[in-house]
């Protein structure tokens, strides 16, 4: 098996043993990462040498991307002293998020070293789409015929919900967000201005219900329905917002936009909406999110004292991974809940506790300038391919930095790694060139 096939296999599986949050899932991730970094740097050095050109040929998404690196690895040396020093209150689970975090960055790099032109680009997201569309139909399929089923073991919990493979239909929905995010920019590229007669309209419109372009938008449809019966209250939201914010700036700053475009993004809402929500409950949903009230819910709160918690080391930071080990001091009695709050249910507060504030900052800056990017690339980019791709980007991003806000998807890492493949997107939609390079390594 090639590099870029096992990265394939890789992106494939990421979701498949409980979303990775499990000690051996996320090890082999891990591993995965690093091995095919090395491997496909050793290439790179192999063919310099035998060029005798003394360089390594990155590719120029990669080389632009240089500083978010810079930031992302820079946040993981955070972790380092934290380690070295001995702030953090749990030096083993720092240790792990530290290997995390690395293999994280290595992902990165070798997602920008590994999609060097539009083939593959093109076969990465269909892997995607694929592999979210079986969490989709998997997890559809035991909530319609009442089989609740995860990774090979009965369901616990969320009984009735949709959850495909992952432990929480919150984090299902996280991820659902983001593939459905990148599956709607990979539509929007394929889009083309409709010409000449009725008849000549005709034949494009027949031939686009023959092409894998319906096929892609019959798998979105059915991760929609997917999203709407997880019943996930602020993935669900996350997801429509996202749609409305990032249609929106489409609309604003895409030259040269054809007819379809337009009336894609529309049918999204529309079809999405009226016709699946009507028939797989999005009332529901809608229901829960009226229910939703301060009595009930108790991440408020949390959300109070994980704050307080940085305020007590605001620039060494608890520790990464130590939240579960650390808040039990921090809680206050008005948190009644019986439940054991191991993460914050709020990744910008949790990310902040636990890395302190330079640490957080360097995250921070990487996420916002990959999304200045997406936006650049739906403005600047003439390739059609690009405009799609930050369009993904930007709509993942936005989706995923949404919910965040009450739960801890980036906490899980088949969503931490997804989210990262989705800034290296912004990256690639805003620098990749153009034309495609047929003499790629495998």
């Amino acid at each position: 098996m090639t590099r870029w096939q096992t990265y394939q296999a890789l992106v494939f599986i990421l979701p498949l043993p409980f979303a990775g949050n499990v000690d051996w899932a996320w090890s082999l991730y891990c591993l995965a990462s690093f091995s095919l970094l090395g491997l496909e740097l050793t290439a790179h050095f192999q063919s310099a040498q035998a060029k005798q050109t003394g360089t390594i040929a990155l590719p120029k998404a990669l080389t632009k991307a240089l500083p978010l690196l810079i930031l992302l690895v820079a946040a993981q040396l955070i972790v380092a002293i934290q380690l070295l020093f001995e702030f953090s209150s749990s030096q083993h689970f720092s240790y792990l998020y530290f290997i995390e975090g690395l293999s994280l960055c290595a992902f990165f790099a070798l997602t920008l070293l590994l999609l060097n032109n539009k083939e593959r680009i093109q076969r990465i997201i269909w892997v995607i789409i694929l592999a979210a569309a079986f969490q989709a139909i998997y997890g559809a399929l035991m909530v319609l015929t009442n089989l609740e089923w995860g990774f090979f073991i009965e369901k616990p919990s969320y009984l009735g919900k949709a959850t495909g493979t992952f432990i929480s239909r919150n984090h299902f929905a996280g991820y659902m967000e983001m593939c459905l995010a990148i599956g709607i920019g990979f539509l929007l590229a394929q889009s083309k201005q409709t010409k000449g007669n009725w008849r000549q309209q005709l034949r494009q419109l027949i031939e686009t219900l023959l092409s894998p372009k319906i096929i892609m938008r019959l798998l979105l449809a059915i991760m929609v329905i997917a999203l709407v019966l997880s019943r996930s209250r602020m993935g669900n939201s996350a997801f429509f917002a996202s749609l409305l914010i990032t249609g929106a700036l489409a609309l604003l700053l895409m030259k040269n936009k054809s007819r379809s475009t337009i009336i894609l993004l529309g049918s999204l809402l529309v079809i999405d909406i009226a016709i699946v929500g009507t028939f797989f409950g999005v009332e529901k949903v809608a229901q829960r999110l009226q229910a939703t009230s301060s009595e009930n819910e108790s991440r408020d709160e949390v959300s109070r004292d994980t704050f307080n918690m940085w305020q007590q080391y605001p620039i060494t930071g608890i520790g990464a991974g130590t939240y579960e080990h650390t808040y039990p001091s921090f809680k206050s009695q008005d948190v009644r809940s019986p439940k054991l709050y191991d993460q914050a249910h709020n990744d910008y507060l949790q990310f902040l506790a636990e890395y302190g504030a330079p640490g957080f900052i360097c995250l921070a800056i990487a996420v916002l300038w990959a999304s200045l990017w997406s936006i650049q690339a739906m403005r600047l980019r003439n390739s059609s391919l690009h405009k799609g791709l930050g369009f993904g980007a930007c709509m993942g991003i936005s989706a995923i930095l949404i919910h965040s806000a009450v739960d801890f998807n980036l906490q899980i890492p088949a969503n931490a790694f997804m989210f990262i493949f989705l800034l290296a997107l912004a990256c690639i939609a805003r620098w990749a060139p153009s034309r495609s390079s047929r003499g790629h390594r495998q």
